[in-house]
């Protein structure tokens, strides 16, 4: 399956499970798809190859992730070694990767999965304690049980103490023997992660313009592989912020782009130019940096956004 048609594939999964989607064409992005539904946000980065998503791309994603209270996906088919398998959750530094079968389970039929791939095999997380339960219950010492699994005593204990994943094969083995699930689901839906948010800029110019909304007191968070060049928020608002020297085609693309995602997540746009004259593409202000001169906190610069989105407003319908 050719990736645009893996890309097309998991939107209509998501839609069709009601989530509100916006798709990226940005070349090298850390997400191609947002989705958001009641209080679940999802960032998600859709390829062929999992292997073929960048450490730096999936720790933009992580921030991402983390500054919107979201979770990041990674979609594929497989990895450089084998076809991923539906009803498996692999990882591609620290994110969530799995089949877009795997997905539409997740998503339409609330089938958790709970086998994950890691070296060595597929495992899963069990309950230790029911595991216990069930042993005692049964009758079963620790070195009954751990010899009946083929497991040593301490690998057993382990088990029950919630320290050690299960092989698959052994937590069928378990399962089979006490006729009980034991297994714990992964919530793909909710995953947390940890992401380095303190990324400095690349250049003068968007050194000047962070330290400027940051004096404004914005918290502010660099991205570098999306059409965004940081994400900003206040008290309650998040602005999707662009940083360019000049306005170009790629500049408008990106506006546009960002003016999608924007309205997924609930979040305003700005593009802020070395040099520009003020106009808006859909709903996204691109001004001159030197127009933050004149703006005296946060509150002041969303109420800048809102004033130039009705100004072209009322152009387009006077």
């Amino acid at each position: 399956m050719e990736r645009e048609k893996l890309i097309k594939t998991v939107e209509a999964i998501l839609r069709s499970a009601g989530y509100k989607t916006a798709r990226l064409e940005f070349r090298g992005s850390c997400f191609d798809i947002v989705a958001s539904r009641l209080v679940v946000l999802l960032f998600l980065k859709v390829v062929v190859n999992i292997d073929t998503v960048t450490e730096e791309q999936a720790e933009d994603l992580k921030r991402l992730a983390k500054f919107f209270n979201a979770s990041p996906l990674i979609v594929g088919l497989r990895s450089k070694n084998a076809e991923l398998e539906e009803g498996v959750v692999y990882e591609r530094f620290g994110i969530y990767a799995l089949r877009p079968e795997t997905l539409y389970d997740v998503l339409t039929n609330n089938e958790l999965p709970a086998i994950f791939a890691e070296r060595g095999g597929l495992y899963v997380r069990i309950n230790g304690e029911l595991l216990r339960e069930l042993r005692e219950r049964h009758g079963y010492s620790v070195n009954e049980l751990a010899q009946l699994l083929g497991v040593s005593r301490k690998t057993l204990l382990n088990y029950e103490r919630g320290e050690q994943a299960v092989s698959l094969e052994v937590a069928i083995r378990l399962e089979e023997l006490f006729d009980e699930a034991l297994a714990e689901p992964i919530d793909v839906l909710n995953a947390r992660v940890e992401a380095k948010l303190d990324v400095k800029p690349e250049s003068p110019l968007e050194k000047e313009v962070f330290e400027r909304l940051k004096r404004l007191g914005l918290g502010l968070v660099k991205v570098k592989k999306a059409p965004f060049n940081a994400v900003s928020k206040g008290d309650e608002f998040r602005i999707l912020t662009g940083i360019d020297e000049r306005k170009t085609r790629s500049t408008v693309k990106r506006a546009e782009m960002v003016a999608e995602v924007g309205r997924i997540i609930n979040s305003d746009g700005v593009f802020i130019l070395e040099k520009t004259k003020t106009e808006v593409v859909k709903e996204v202000p691109i001004i001159p940096k030197e127009s933050l001169r004149e703006v005296k906190d946060a509150d002041e610069l969303i109420e800048m956004i809102e004033e130039l989105k009705k100004e072209i407003k009322a152009k387009l319908f006077s």
